[in-house]
């Protein structure tokens, strides 16, 4: 009996082995491969989405954030896309990444004080996301619930 459970176990340890890499590996692939298109129109598109800090900012302290439009479902679009002056996009605005209309396009923080620019990307994401789960008083908040790696 201990002989067949210690081979079911050596055998279930190299299995292991041989398909959790490839398993993990479909995973992390599957990121890359979502649909990742901006050219949607108005209460169109993509649900699972991984955000990345922009080439400028050079490599990221900690790993992209993905992002499921279906899990907040519940908020309008404008609550979270609105235009240079902070108003709720209609829906005959087009909706557009924030670096490239030019409202939080600051992708690096050259100085101190640029933190605390709006216009500084990650100070934009970390006021809005955060913001608003601190606002709920549910979701993530924390750097390592949102960064996954």
């Amino acid at each position: 009996m201990k002989k067949s459970v210690a081979i079911f176990t050596v055998c279930a340890f190299f299995l292991g082995f041989l398909f959790i890499p490839g398993i993990y590996a479909g995973l992390t692939s599957q990121h890359e491969q979502k649909d990742q298109d901006m050219e949607y129109a108005h209460s169109e598109y993509a649900d699972e989405w991984m955000l990345y800090a922009p080439e400028e900012y050079g490599e990221m302290d900690y790993g992209p954030v993905p992002f499921s439009h279906t899990v907040h479902g519940d908020f309008e679009c404008g609550e979270c896309h609105h235009d240079d002056t902070g108003q709720p996009l209609t829906e005959d605005d087009k909706i557009i990444g924030c670096m490239e209309a030019g409202c939080h396009d600051m992708a690096v923080a050259e100085e101190p004080e640029d933190e605390d620019d709006i216009r500084y990307f990650e100070k934009a994401y970390h006021d809005q996301c955060m913001g608003c789960h601190r606002d709920m008083g549910e979701g993530p908040v924390a750097c390592f619930d949102c960064h996954k790696d």
